[in-house]
């Protein structure tokens, strides 16, 4: 029995051995005294693996969860070292089975990379493989800890990314049983190609005595699995890959191979799930590299969509260039509806031709028209995919995924084998030298359904689509590779790709499919936990039936994040187009704070989305100052007085619609309206001494 601590930037690491167990505990810095040996030595092992037909130590487990095998039981220490911030484990089942397990700090986080190596002279299959597992939550409490642990999930759905589910394990039905004899889980993850769908691969543990917060987020834009395991006292978090129980994974290692698991972002923080998702940002933070100067200055971008709902021409172009002129912007997109040579373009993805009716004298000569007026122009893709009467399809349909030898077709849709070298092939001449040819810098790449749990050629389903997810990831690397500079945006029907291996791999994100509704400022404030805000685009919809106020509105929700501005500017009023010109110039002067800060989020009043009641105000506090954004929704009486201290702030600039404000008094910040829907951004700065 032993117990080893490690420093790791503001985390100790606690590892622990109990007959031979490995487990891996996780406190803040200077607590690890106050963590009780009986709970870091955890039965819930640190490797968690499950070989094909291995049994399971947990009682009722076999169908329950693939946790707590006896594959992960023979996992013995074979070596351990810390460099730096760098923690290195590798554990042995004695017979050539090896994982090896890196810790890396990242700012207040630690970035988990996992692997497992067969290096015995035979076969092994694996069933299931987890890239993490924090076990003895909580060790500042005795026994099980009763009405002191909270879990958090993210929910996620089409138009509804992020909403935040809180509940006591005692609410959940996940205390520990009388006699510490049944196995409890809690299992969230995806099996498919969306990897945001129904939930973020994000999951949190809240000690609410103690004030310390466990959480974890995957990054994997495949199948994923991530569980709440209880069987003692104590409480465990795992994730990984789905697994053959929930998402039809199976994988034989050969002698020799090694099997990449996805990489995983670790925290324990002084504080609660906002402190929490906070330190899990500091990856994505050290990850972020701008891909441009737009980047770097998070300039924000028109997209055209909204305006032509996927009929674009050289006209609708020029006539947007034109009332666009003056505004500084990083990005024109040319979104849907730009190919399709005698047919509708819905029927005609994949094939990628030039709409030449629509636009006559090609997309380079609309391209440098675009850069003209000091914008970098942008163009939609769903590369993945094609459309079922594609001319693609009826010449390559080997090309695409089959199932039980029948092409899968969802929605119209069939989906490139990115496994498969011709397909890789044919996206680099119809995307990145098109992209390259045309001289486009920025590139929206959508997604709009999944193939579901994998297909035909590999020993499992699951293991299919693991390798095309990595082939996606060498498409969009590649596009990067050949065209520097290029910005990608990462969109999914909106948010479906909202992870971490996607935003680490694009310049940033559609945040929603949410175009023009009033719960957009909901659901980007709620993105605020899991996405970076440079990153995450929020549409900022204009129309010409559009009041001055409902422009307002809709210019501060853009401040929550990369603001898209989108819809009919060119048949837009002067007046209209000033307030659109004066959000625009607003925003120019607080993206230093989106860029760069930490949010807190109130709301009054607010339970239902789609048709909102109260208040709403995100609070982002920079080094260059505090940005407050607020939306007053139905029944939100008069005014909101923030329960924060502004004390030490004042209001230096109101961005807002006639008839509202805002003030400090006796250090509160109240927010005043004089009727429902609208919005209000306030700058303050801190006051000298």
């Amino acid at each position: 029995m032993g117990r080893t601590n490690y420093r790791l930037g503001g985390i100790e690491v606690i590892c622990s051995e109990k007959e031979g167990l490995e487990s891996l505990c996780l406190v803040p810095e200077g607590m690890a005294d106050a963590a009780a040996p009986a709970k870091t030595e955890s039965t819930s092992a640190l490797a968690q693996l499950h070989e094909r037909g291995a049994s399971h130590r947990g009682p009722y487990t076999r169908g329950l969860t693939m946790l707590l095998s006896e594959t992960s039981y023979s996992m013995r220490l074979a070596g351990r070292r810390q460099e730096g911030g760098k923690l290195y484990t590798l554990l042995s089942d004695g017979r050539g089975l090896m994982y090896e397990q890196t810790l890396l700090t990242q700012g207040r986080a630690l970035r988990c990379i996992s692997a497992v190596r067969n290096a015995s002279d035979k076969p092994v299959t694996l069933d299931h493989a987890a890239s993490f597992c924090i076990s003895g939550i909580t060790p500042f409490e005795e026994g099980a800890a009763p009405d002191c642990l909270r879990l958090h999930r993210f929910t996620s759905f089409w138009s509804c990314e992020g909403r935040h589910e809180c509940q006591s394990l005692e609410e959940l039905n996940f205390e520990p049983t009388w006699s510490k004899w049944g196995v409890k889980s809690l299992r969230i993850g995806q099996v498919g190609s969306m990897p945001v769908r129904g939930y973020f691969p994000t999951m949190a543990i809240e000690d609410t005595r103690r004030g310390v917060t466990w959480a974890a987020s995957l990054g994997w834009a495949g199948s994923w699995s991530m569980e709440l395991l209880r069987q003692r006292d104590d409480a465990a978090l795992c994730g990984g890959l789905g697994g053959f129980e929930d998402a039809h994974w199976r994988k034989t290692l050969e002698p020799g191979e090694t099997l990449t698991l996805p990489e995983a972002v670790l925290t324990v923080v002084r504080g609660g799930i906002d402190e929490a998702c906070d330190a899990l940002l500091d990856a994505q933070r050290a990850s972020y590299k701008p891909a441009n100067r737009a980047e770097a200055e998070l300039m924000p971008l028109y997209n055209e969509y909204l305006d032509t709902w996927g009929k674009p021409t050289e006209e609708s172009v020029r006539a947007e260039l034109k009332a666009l002129k003056g505004m500084e912007l990083g990005y024109f997109v040319i979104d849907a509806g730009w190919f399709g040579v005698d047919r509708s373009w819905d029927v005609s993805t994949g094939d990628w031709q030039v709409r030449e009716s629509a636009f006559p004298e090609g997309l380079k000569a609309v391209a440098e028209e675009i850069r003209a007026q000091g914008m970098i122009p942008g163009i939609w893709f769903e590369a993945e995919v094609a459309n079922d009467k594609s001319e693609v399809l009826k010449r390559r349909p080997e090309m695409f995924i089959h199932e039980g030898g029948r092409l899968v077709i969802e929605t119209n849709r069939a989906f490139l084998n990115l496994t498969r070298e011709d397909a890789q092939v044919y996206l680099r001449a119809k995307v990145t030298d098109f992209l390259k040819d045309n001289r486009f810098g920025y590139v929206k790449i959508d997604y709009n359904n999944t193939y579901g749990p994998g297909f035909d050629g590999f020993e499992s389903m699951g293991e299919a689509l693991r390798q095309n997810t990595l082939g996606v990831y060498r498409f969009f690397e590649d596009m990067r590779k050949c065209i520097p500079g290029l910005a990608i945006e990462c969109c999914a029907s909106g948010g479906h790709r909202l992870e971490m291996s996607m935003l680490e791999r694009c310049a940033m994100a559609s945040f929603s499919d949410a175009h023009e509704i009033p719960e957009i400022p909901l659901i980007a404030a709620d993105l605020h936990r899991l996405v970076l805000p440079r990153q995450s685009q929020i549409w900022a919809g204009v129309r010409a039936e559009d009041s001055l106020q409902r422009i307002t509105w809709s210019m501060c929700a853009g401040t929550l994040g990369r603001l898209c501005l989108s819809g009919q500017v060119a048949r837009l009023s002067e007046e209209q187009l000033s307030e659109v010109r004066r959000g625009l110039a607003f925003y120019g002067r607080v993206r230093g704070i989106i860029a760069e800060g930490a949010t807190r989020v109130y709301r009054r009043g607010v339970t239902a989305y789609a048709r909102a009641r109260g208040w709403q105000a995100v609070v982002r506090e920079g080094r260059e100052g505090i940005l407050v954004t607020a939306h007053a929704f139905n029944d939100c009486g008069e005014s909101y007085t923030l329960p924060a201290d502004f004390g030490a702030c004042e209001v230096t600039e109101t961005y807002t619609s006639e008839g509202c404000g805002a003030e400090i008094a006796g250090g509160r910040l109240t927010l005043s309206v004089s009727g429902a829907m609208c919005g209000i951004c306030v700058l303050l700065k801190r006051k000298r001494n």
